[in-house]
């Protein structure tokens, strides 16, 4: 299964990494598509004369989205080779997440700058003022397609590279004590526990400060109607650890919050939260 059929309500959660190389093929053959259209109908409605009757904030919106869809073209096939070539790594994810919040934020600001109240441009009807309406449509449809690079970046991060560099050659002088190394033996085998201690505590605390941020008044303001969503996951994230549940079930919650904090929200709030939930996950 790849991209749904509702633009940035995909969820990556199940999807393979080949699904994901799919959706990211599909996205550069689309940024390609819609540069060379919209480039087309500008050039067009500056040659008929009407260009110059659009109000100037949607103007720069035009502008601005013409000079990122390179960006967007530049940033997929890095991610694109870094998946076809099994090295990717948190770069690669953070770029599908930016294009994520990018185009999330264009997908407000086209309605903003096309439907503001300077609208003594709209001339309905007229087949120059067609060709505007058309970049606004068909640019707005491209924005939210590619919020779901958002969702997809979560789901690359559980593909990322994590390998270390080990030297395993060792120069010691002295007795050493409190070590894992076994001295005076040859070819032995030792064991270590390397795995991150869990602590109800500390996932407790991080929750209460996540629960504080959600009681902001930006916090609504920047989830939107997905607001009360996060608040239930927050809730229950809360509840499984005060129980002290099971941590596969507290970390499934949470991996999932993390989830909906990334494609959902860019601004300060999601983005402290977005970093608390982290801190706990990569120290599992």
């Amino acid at each position: 299964m790849a991209q749904g059929i509702i633009g940035g309500a995909t969820s990556y959660e199940e999807q393979s990494l080949s699904d994901i190389l799919l959706d990211i093929k599909k996205w550069l053959e689309y940024t390609d598509k819609i540069k060379h259209s919209m480039e087309l109908w500008l050039k067009s409605s500056k040659e008929n004369g009407f260009w110059q009757r659009v109000e100037f904030d949607f103007q720069m919106t035009v502008y601005s989205s013409i000079s990122y869809f390179n960006t967007i073209v530049e940033d997929l096939k890095m991610v694109k080779v870094a998946i076809e070539t099994n090295s990717i790594t948190e770069r690669e994810v953070s770029l599908l997440r930016k294009i994520g919040c990018k185009t999330n934020e264009y997908n407000n600001e086209y309605p903003r700058t096309y439907k503001s109240e300077k609208r003594y441009w709209h001339d309905y009807g007229n087949p120059d003022f067609e060709i505007v309406e058309k970049m606004y449509a068909k640019g707005r449809d491209y924005f939210v397609t590619l919020q779901d690079a958002g969702n997809a970046a979560s789901r690359l991060e559980d593909y990322m590279s994590r390998g270390q560099t080990i030297n395993n050659t060792m120069n010691i002088s002295g007795n050493v004590t409190g070590s894992q190394i076994q001295q005076g033996t040859v070819n032995s085998c030792q064991q270590m526990n390397n795995e991150g201690e869990f602590s109800y505590e500390k996932i407790l605390t991080i929750l209460n400060q996540i629960k504080q941020y959600s009681e902001n008044e930006l916090f609504n303001s920047e989830f939107g109607d997905k607001a009360d969503a996060i608040r239930e996951m927050v809730d229950e994230a809360l509840e499984a650890t005060e129980q002290k549940s099971e941590p596969s079930k507290i970390k499934n919650t949470l991996t999932k919050l993390k989830g909906y904090v990334a494609n959902v929200g860019c601004g300060i709030i999601a983005s402290g939260i977005f970093k608390l939930i982290e801190s706990v996950l990569e120290n599992w």
